[in-house]
């Protein structure tokens, strides 16, 4: 909303950024701020959910969301957050069990592809 009204030639003077975000982006974005949230309120039990050790947890909370944009924008294309080793598994499963198999088998990211 803008405080202050202004004349139409005013408006069509001013210069907006707009950064547009693939997806891939996106996603990487998102998850990286979530992350940090957690780890302003709860460290111990965000480090445990995604998969942290004590360093990646320290610096991602020291980070700025300028940074997270500058980091996001900067990988480009890359995703951050490789999938589940089992995501297969866990998506074929009938859906009251992926939960329990999901808790029983911690994530692990899928060996480099060949």
């Amino acid at each position: 909303m803008l405080r202050h009204p202004f004349q139409q030639n005013q408006l069509e003077n001013m210069t907006m950024s707009r950064v547009t975000l693939t997806d891939v982006e996106w996603i990487n974005l998102n998850v990286l701020v979530v992350i940090r949230a957690g780890l302003q309120y709860d460290p111990a039990s965000t480090c445990c959910r995604y998969g942290l050790n004590t360093a990646q947890a320290n610096h991602l909370r020291e980070l700025s969301l300028d940074e997270l944009w500058s980091l996001v924008i900067h990988v480009g294309d890359t995703t951050l957050f490789p999938p589940r080793a089992d995501l297969v598994t866990l998506l074929s499963t009938p859906r009251a069990l992926a939960g329990p198999m999901a808790l029983v088998h911690p994530p692990m990211p899928m060996q480099s592809r060949r």
